[in-house]
């Protein structure tokens, strides 16, 4: 049985808000840090949390696939610099027994 989404995911999803919008760049391997590398603004736990709901629940499919270990290899690989380390610990979560 699918878990239903709490309500403030709900509503995150209906107005679109900031957490919403970070998933959706996450997903669609959009993200973009510009040029202040002092101030960069990266993915958190909390970003991939998101993302990985709105996948499971087929709301977004996405350009990576957060269930599968080689497209979660592939996207750290690629794009270190991206994530934070609460979230590489949350995209490795689920791989780790």
């Amino acid at each position: 049985m699918t878990e239903l989404l709490k309500p403030t995911v709900m509503k995150q999803i209906l107005t679109h808000s900031k957490e919403y919008q970070r998933a959706l760049k996450l997903l669609n391997v959009d993200w973009d840090l510009g040029n202040q590398m002092l101030f960069r603004d990266r993915v958190t736990g909390a970003d991939v949390m998101l993302a990985r709901q709105l996948q499971q629940h087929h709301l977004i499919v996405g350009n990576v696939n957060l269930d599968d270990y080689q497209a979660v290899g592939q996207l750290l690989n690629q794009h270190s610099q991206w994530f934070s380390a609460a979230a590489r610990h949350e995209l490795l979560k689920p791989f780790n027994g």
